[in-house]
């Protein structure tokens, strides 16, 4: 037996064909709550259902005291060249900026000096920023630095500029070969309130290691993303059935960094 589809998938999947046919163009403004609830003739809770899915999808976006606007055009970023947030939001002409959330010098524990392979007397700077483009937050950096390699840029203004290009410009280290892997979380309240999504919101958990070019660590982070705003793409070589490794998407085996 066939079950009827609840009120709320049904305005959502009209909404959204209005969306892709292109009845509301990008950055337009959307209908209101109210003015949907006339539309559609049902409660207010049926209506929100239906737009708290066109949110998590990346289609609207909220602008506190302006209103709903349509936004479906997200950031891409490949994952398999290492590129600093400043530069990817020049790349789709988007305003970069940030606030920072923490920032101190601290000694590293047993656990990050395995993972960092530091000594037991080398400090880390401690780094947390909240990014934005266009004003919207999109990334929270949680960010762990090597001091000794960071040090020649540790005092200089590092909400509004790159640390990839000041660390270039003001020293000589130079960046070498990053790991990266991709997790799907779900946002807590730290993630509600600064990035402004719905709590259990789907995200995504991007945790990097950074070497130099002289093979010493000079970053780990663990930063989030809004899956809605900002997407990830791989490349897969072809299907070899000799090395059946070849079919797999992504590297699944174990690494010896972490």
């Amino acid at each position: 037996m066939d079950h009827p589809l609840p009120k709320y998938y049904i305005i959502y999947e009209d909404l959204l064909h209005e969306i892709r046919s292109g009845k509301y163009q990008e950055g337009a403004l959307f209908p209101s709550d109210t003015e949907l609830v006339k539309k559609y003739n049902v409660s207010r809770g049926t209506v929100r259902e239906a737009m708290k899915l066109l949110f998590q999808q990346g289609y609207l976006i909220r602008e506190q005291g302006k209103g709903t606007f349509v936004t479906y055009k997200k950031i891409h970023q490949n994952p398999e060249r290492l590129i600093g947030f400043t530069e990817l939001m020049r790349l789709h002409n988007v305003k970069p900026s940030a606030t920072i959330i923490e920032k101190e010098i601290t000694q590293s524990d047993a656990n990050l000096r395995s993972l960092m392979k530091l000594d037991d007397d080398q400090k880390v700077v401690r780094l947390v920023r909240l990014r934005f483009g266009n004003n919207q937050p999109l990334i929270i950096e949680r960010s762990y630095f090597n001091f000794d390699l960071f040090e020649p840029i540790y005092d200089m203004d590092l909400e509004n500029n790159s640390i990839f290009e000041l660390l270039h410009e003001n020293s000589d280290v130079r960046l070498g070969d990053a790991l990266q892997k991709i997790e799907a979380i779900s946002a807590g309240h730290e993630e509600h309130q600064l990035l402004g999504v719905d709590l259990r919101t789907p995200l995504l958990l991007i945790k990097r290691l950074i070497k130099t070019t002289g093979d010493l660590i000079f970053q780990f982070s663990e930063d989030v993303y809004r899956s809605d705003r900002i997407n990830f793409s791989t490349k897969t070589v072809p299907y070899n059935s000799d090395n059946e490794l070849n079919a797999l998407p992504l590297d699944l085996s174990d690494d010896e960094w972490f």
